[in-house]
């Protein structure tokens, strides 16, 4: 959800198909040229960089408040497809980024690669894909069109990938590659179209339901790269208690509730700006401003599976940490969780080794991070998000909290003396005096706290 007292906000869409069918009927597909795009995103005239054809722009420029690179694609002019020529100065574009640490914006518009291209376009492809796998700073692609083979491998490494739902897919092998060796009778839509990769792969973080929307909508993000980054006063004056925070949390521990309630209440705005949203409904990720600070929150979404982790979940968290590092955005996590999602499917799935990515992502990132504990932290789970783990400079708990190895009903399943033993360490005050925890907070005042927390994380930073 995004602000809706700003145009631009509100024209970005979580990905998930929601929405998509009054608004497909109010606004009209539109298919840009290379330059309608650019001028859309940059805000003002652009630099180019290269060789100007009719199948292939790239420049530099002022977008959101930064300097950034872009590159477009254009099938439409591209003819037989992409030749070494193309693909050189694909290149040269993110050679060009890579010194500058900008981020990149790249538009993968359904372009082939030429088969004639040789050994030359080969090496060209291969050293773009080992420049974009080494830029920190931030990368996202837009998809339109039918991509396969070389696009759908590059746009794999952006941060953010955004596709439009007016016909556009993302393969790595074709469908009629896929038809006849699987003998099937799929087409690029059914094997790698938007719908599939909001609500299925995880693949496409947001959806718009075209390229104007799409574009505006990275503008956004933009800007909340360059907001998170600049030296804000903290509007301290406006962090008042929270009063809706007290009543999130049902006395029942039987009844759910909806965690996006607690971002509406931290929020400036009461609004936030989700990604992610078609996949792991478990899991929560979000930029949400506070104190007039940026922050990306990773929250347990207790309404789904009681906010349970498990390994979409936990690849969903670990992509969200990872793009709050490209964007140098501060990290808050939000915890109420009752342990893992436990069977057969998610541990043949390999859920120890996605927690422990989950982890090396939290613990190798260079962005302050903060972890608040608003309900259960119990056993492995709650240890991970809510513990040293995550290396977080302030762990702090709601006064409401129970954190521990087990929680109320393995403790009852205990003899009495290791009930008597385990029993503290699901007490705040207990793990405060420990130093498990920096402080203990009433839920009304976790706005306040934050905003101060940020601003004052952030200046430590600039130093």
């Amino acid at each position: 959800m995004i602000d809706k007292n700003n145009e631009e906000d509100n024209v970005a869409v979580a990905a998930s198909g929601a929405n998509s069918g009054s608004r497909n009927a109010l606004q009209a597909e539109r298919n840009l040229t290379m330059r309608e795009r650019l001028s859309l995103l940059f805000d003002h005239e652009p630099s180019f960089i290269g060789e100007n054809t009719d199948y292939l722009l790239a420049a530099t420029g002022m977008a959101g408040g930064r300097r950034i690179c872009a590159v477009s694609q254009d099938t439409q002019h591209l003819g037989n497809g992409m030749d070494a020529a193309a693909w050189q100065q694909v290149e040269q574009a993110t050679q060009h980024v890579q010194n500058e640490n900008a981020p990149l914006i790249m538009v993968f518009d359904g372009t082939q690669t030429r088969l004639d291209g040789g050994i030359a376009a080969w090496s060209s492809l291969g050293r773009l894909a080992g420049t974009l796998a080494a830029h920190r700073a931030l990368k996202v692609a837009l998809v339109v069109g039918h991509n396969s083979g070389p696009n759908a491998f590059l746009a794999g490494l952006f941060d953010v990938v955004v596709m439009v739902r007016s016909g556009s897919s993302l393969t790595l092998t074709n469908a009629d590659i896929t038809n006849r060796v699987t003998h099937t009778s799929l087409n690029d839509d059914d094997l790698g179209g938007w719908k599939v990769h909001a609500d299925e792969s995880g693949v496409a973080d947001l959806v718009f339901n075209n390229e104007v929307l799409a574009l505006r909508a990275i503008k956004r993000l933009l800007r909340v790269g360059t907001a998170a980054t600049s030296s804000a006063t903290p509007q301290v004056a406006s962090l008042g208690y929270c009063v809706g925070l007290d009543t999130l949390i049902p006395d029942d521990p039987a009844q759910s509730y909806d965690v996006t309630e607690a971002l509406h209440q931290v929020s400036d705005t009461r609004a936030f700006y989700e990604v992610g949203a078609g996949v792991a409904h478990n899991m929560v990720t979000a930029f949400v401003p506070i104190g007039g600070h940026w922050a990306g929150v990773i929250a347990n979404q207790n309404k789904t599976l009681a906010g349970a982790l498990d390994n979409a979940a936990c690849r969903k968290a670990a992509r969200f940490v990872r793009l709050c590092n490209a964007m140098n955005v501060p990290i808050v996590t939000l915890v109420d969780t009752p342990g893992f999602v436990p069977g057969f499917e998610q541990e043949s799935g390999g859920l120890a080794h996605t927690v422990a990515d989950l982890l090396r992502r939290y613990a190798k990132s260079h962005v302050p991070k903060i972890t608040v504990v608003i309900g259960k932290a119990y056993g492995a789970a709650g240890m991970a998000l809510s513990s040293a783990a995550t290396a977080a400079a302030r762990v702090v708990a709601w006064d409401s909290a129970s954190m521990g190895l087990a929680g109320p009903k393995g403790i009852e399943d205990l003899a009495p003396a290791q009930a008597q033993t385990l029993l503290p360490t699901l007490t705040t005050s207990h793990l405060l005096q420990n130093g498990a925890l920096d402080a203990v907070l009433r839920p009304g005042d976790t706005r306040r706290w934050l905003g101060q927390e940020l601003a004052a994380l952030g200046h430590a930073s600039d130093r």
